[in-house]
């Protein structure tokens, strides 16, 4: 199994042959953990897109629509980009619209990999095990932010690579392998002097990226399916 890992969305060109990869998608801060919270919390499914405008478009036709750019709520859209906005009893059973500065371009440009996997530390060993079971090599695919490279999905990736011990990694993979290993005892902490850690506490969300942080209290995992992310 080979492991590569891209570390922004400017570098995902430079994969061949991704029709017979994994995708992993990583946006730590907040929309892949959104996603997983959402379909852990009993939604139908989760219908990313990229750009506001179509989630607009769904919210006419009577969608719950959610978004953020910035990392503020879109005007307009009933919830935003923070897990704790997708309640139980707000989302069952719902086909929810989500649109995100970073991580829903990102699914959109994945999707003609083998299959699209949402990573999350909220579901880590899920993920893990998923991906094993699909038995392909791997794309662990860093959202960013805004095509920089960031902290917070590093560290994920380098969770996911610590889990193989015979695997081939890419040097970008076992760049984020040493940076997890040096910070996996507080991620929480680890992440306070980075950019989207400063830009998303300055909008008094510390809670979400507290929440974000937490590893293995969901035991599912969300796949892409015919545009619309669903549980495996």
């Amino acid at each position: 199994m080979r492991i590569e890992t891209i570390l922004s969305p400017t570098l995902f060109h430079q994969i061949e042959n991704i029709d017979r990869k994994v995708v992993v998608v990583i946006d730590i801060l907040r929309a892949t953990s959104t996603i997983t919270t959402i379909l852990h919390n009993g939604a139908s499914a989760v219908i990313p897109v990229k750009e506001e405008q179509i989630a607009r478009d769904y919210k006419e036709k009577g969608y719950l629509v959610g978004g953020e750019r910035e990392g503020a709520t879109i005007e307009g859209f009933d919830c935003g980009n923070s897990p704790f906005q997708y309640k139980p009893d707000i989302v069952a059973n719902k086909e929810i619209v989500l649109t995100t500065t970073n991580g829903t371009k990102c699914i959109e440009m994945s999707s003609n990999a083998h299959q699209v996997v949402i990573g999350s530390f909220l579901n880590l060993d899920k993920v893990v095990d998923h991906i094993n079971y699909l038995n392909k090599d791997i794309v662990l695919f860093c959202a960013g932010w805004k095509n920089k490279v960031n902290l917070e999905d590093s560290l994920f990736a380098g969770a996911v690579a610590c889990s193989y011990t015979g695997g081939e990694f890419d040097d970008s993979t076992l760049l984020c392998i040493d940076a997890y290993r040096a910070s996996k005892k507080n991620l929480f902490k680890a992440l306070q002097n980075s950019s989207h850690f400063q830009r998303l506490a300055s909008k008094g969300v510390t809670q979400d990226i507290a929440y974000c942080c937490e590893r293995n209290v969901i035991n599912s995992v969300g796949i892409l399916k015919d545009g619309k992310i669903v549980l495996a």
